[in-house]
């Protein structure tokens, strides 16, 4: 093998090994779930949907600006869910 084709072979092997590995490009951004938040202490809800996780919900929290994993299937979140989806697609 001549000098530039070795060269060419390096860089293409140091250029594919700097990608992500596939465990932390799909890892769920939740893994747990608070479930004993009270709606009066959130800041603002962020709603995470990504194709291999179940519907991920964040939430910043207004006395320490902590974010938390809420658990989808909070009777309040749902209803806040369902009140959104409304107003979004209402005509």
């Amino acid at each position: 093998m001549n000098g530039k084709a070795l060269a060419l072979l390096t860089c293409l092997l140091l250029s594919l090994s700097e990608e992500k590995p596939v465990s932390l490009t799909y890892r769920c951004p939740c893994r747990f779930y608070e479930s004993n938040v009270a709606k009066a202490n959130i800041k603002h809800l962020k709603i995470l949907t990504t194709p291999n996780c179940s519907l991920q919900i964040v939430a910043r929290l207004k006395n320490n600006s902590k974010q938390v994993c809420i658990d989808p299937k909070l009777k309040w979140i749902q209803e806040y869910l369902e009140k959104a989806l409304n107003k979004r697609f209402k005509m």
